[in-house]
């Protein structure tokens, strides 16, 4: 289709290009000009775009007007095919230079910034930084920073960022300049810009004025205005946490890569030695299932054993999925106090539930309960849970594998699957 395409293009361009030749002569206007010498009239300017435009309005005006929309069509089709095709060169350009010069940059300063972030000495001056670097002042371009926040945010994954004496990676990038460009941008920058420099920011855990963070907190753009909380979360000390403890949580929606990046920075928080935040009033004041669930979890990753067993509380809770969190929570945390709890309430449960519990059991594994999940294979009426209680033999401990053998010679030959398809190692998933 495009050497059709093509082909009709060039054969408009060479029909109008031969009356073009055939027909300069008789063109006669107040704008043109006559040359004697060759004996042509002459064009120029914008002169020449009206001819030819005049030129293609004559020349069809004689055909239907299908024809003439249909010759249209296929003249705007290849004028766009060739503006996509320039369009796409000058991004392979832009990518490969890019690529280029972040080599560059890393070939010649990466390792020696790995050093220099590894120094046991956390506060070298910016003269003996450039002369490990053997860095030479420059004015990097624009894409050069962008390309120097990528290798940055990188760096700081060899380094904990959430210490406060990293003095070093802060000189560093006060010596190359990406402090100043981050400010300016986060001033003057584009919004679109500011959103991926705030992430760049918390990410290397580089220092901003407060002035240009209280800006920013509470900008109308709402992906700017969670990147610099975020931030604020990170770096503040005061009262860290007061945005999450805003009663506008409610009524912000939060996407799964927020939650990622939450609970990524919960995991920093909670190794740079600083307390995470009380998720209980958290949880109490949020309606919204997914948050709920969401900061039962973090419960479970990075609470205390008080806030854990404040989970015992949602057991009973009529919303299924936070009663089936509250479970999974157990597993998560591996909280052996709630093995009694949870085995009281079993058989009050539907069958998801009871899978969530046994799950929740074999990951606390205090080796203890390996009859009761030779009971639930025995007694359950659905295979997907007699299969999960097999599972949890198999992987609870020897006892339980000894079991789980002594079960299969017995079982009739319509759950001999059962048994096949949690010995196998490449489908025994509590998934599949």
């Amino acid at each position: 289709m495009k050497r059709i395409l093509v082909g009709v293009f060039l054969q408009m361009v060479y029909t109008v290009f031969c009356l073009a030749e055939s027909n300069i002569g008789v063109l006669q206007a107040s704008h043109t000009g006559y040359s004697g010498a060759d004996d042509v009239y002459q064009l120029w300017g914008w002169n020449i775009l009206r001819y030819y435009y005049y030129l293609y309005r004559h020349l069809f005006v004689d055909y239907p007007w299908v024809v003439r929309v249909a010759y249209g069509v296929i003249l705007v089709s290849c004028l766009g095919f060739a503006v996509i095709f320039c369009i796409m060169g000058v991004h392979v350009y832009l990518r490969r230079r890019n690529a280029k010069r972040k080599a560059w940059i890393k070939d010649r300063y990466f390792d020696k910034l790995k050093a220099i972030v590894h120094e046991e000495v956390e506060n070298l001056s910016t003269e003996e930084i450039s002369r490990r670097m053997e860095y030479k002042p420059r004015k990097w371009k624009t894409w050069e920073m962008r390309l120097w926040s990528e290798v940055l945010v990188e760096l700081s994954l060899y380094t904990n960022v959430q210490n406060p004496n990293l003095t070093n990676i802060q000189r560093v990038m006060k010596l190359i300049g990406f402090t100043d460009y981050v400010e300016r941008q986060l001033i003057l920058g584009k919004r679109k810009d500011k959103v991926a420099l705030m992430q760049a920011v918390r990410l290397t855990n580089m220092q901003l004025p407060d002035s240009i963070v209280a800006s920013l907190v509470n900008d109308k753009d709402i992906r700017l205005r969670k990147a610099t909380r975020l931030y604020y979360m990170c770096t503040n000390k005061e009262e860290p946490y007061m945005f999450l403890e805003e009663s506008s949580i409610q009524n912000t929606a939060f996407s799964i890569w927020d939650k990622m990046e939450l609970h990524e920075i919960f995991r920093k928080i909670r190794e740079g030695g600083r307390p995470v935040p009380l998720f209980v009033p958290l949880l109490q004041k949020t309606e919204a299932t997914s948050k709920v669930v969401f900061f039962m979890h973090e419960i479970a990753y990075w609470g205390t054993d008080q806030e854990v067993k404040y989970l015992f509380s949602y057991f009973d809770s009529p919303n299924f999925l936070c009663r089936n969190a509250a479970f999974a929570c157990m597993g998560i945390r591996r909280f052996d106090e709630a093995e009694e709890v949870m085995l009281g309430l079993f058989y009050k449960q539907t069958e998801i539930l009871r899978r969530s519990i046994l799950n929740a059991l074999l990951a606390i594994g205090s080796g203890i309960r390996v009859h009761f999940f030779a009971d639930v294979y025995e007694n359950s009426v659905s295979n997907y849970t007699k299969r999960t209680a097999l599972r949890c033999l198999w992987l609870y401990n020897d006892e339980g594998r000894n079991i789980f053998l002594r079960l299969k010679v017995k079982a009739s030959s319509e759950n001999q699957i059962l048994f096949e398809h949690v010995e196998n190692p490449i489908i025994n998933n509590e998934s599949l």
